[in-house]
């Protein structure tokens, strides 16, 4: 039973690669390789008059994430990224089913406790993890804020969203911060 379980296991390992894997050859001829599963995957949801938040390429955002990478203390200037994201019906037609009905849009952004980031300097904390458990960084979140004028043909509602991590000072002791919270999107008829 042993040999037929190592046997299946060696099988696996062939048919769907193994990370590491061989040696650098050292002799003519001989050869090494190495090889990791590979899946390509979506879902195709229907389209209708929900509303929905995208990206760019018009592809539902699951999660917007900014990773800011490794940045050294006492080394690493202050890093931002940024992302663009749309307000639209999950259709993409114009918000309006009769061209004559307007909206407000608003962007907004809570942190896990609900308070307000990403207006009037309020900033989304970074807590620490592991070694730094006891740390924060203080980052910030910058997007269209205030009530937005939508139009009856309008068909989107865009903000580009910008992620900012400070430089960071040699005594910022190292390890993973995350912070987290909710982007959301509210559409209100005139």
């Amino acid at each position: 039973m042993k040999r037929v379980l190592f046997g299946l296991l060696a099988v696996t390992a062939v048919a769907f690669g193994a990370n590491p894997g061989g040696s650098v050859p050292t002799t003519t001829g001989s050869s090494g390789s190495v090889g990791v599963p590979l899946e390509v995957r979506v879902t195709v949801l229907p389209k209708g008059p929900q509303l929905v938040l995208v990206d760019e390429n018009n592809v539902l955002i699951q999660k917007l994430s900014f990773d800011h990478g490794n940045m050294v203390a006492g080394l690493s200037t202050e890093s931002t990224l940024e992302k663009e994201v749309r307000l639209m019906r999950a259709d993409g037609a114009a918000f309006a089913t009769n061209n004559s009905d307007t909206y407000k849009a608003k962007f907004e952004a809570t942190d896990l406790n609900g308070n307000d980031i990403g207006s009037n300097g309020k900033v989304l904390v970074l807590n620490g993890h592991g070694a730094a458990s006891s740390e924060k960084i203080d980052s910030t979140l910058t997007f269209r804020t205030g009530d937005i004028p939508v139009a009856a043909a309008d068909k989107m509602v865009t903000t580009k969203v910008q992620s900012t991590v400070p430089a960071l000072s040699d005594t910022q002791a190292s390890g993973l911060y995350v912070g987290s919270g909710t982007f959301k999107a509210t559409l209100t008829m005139n």
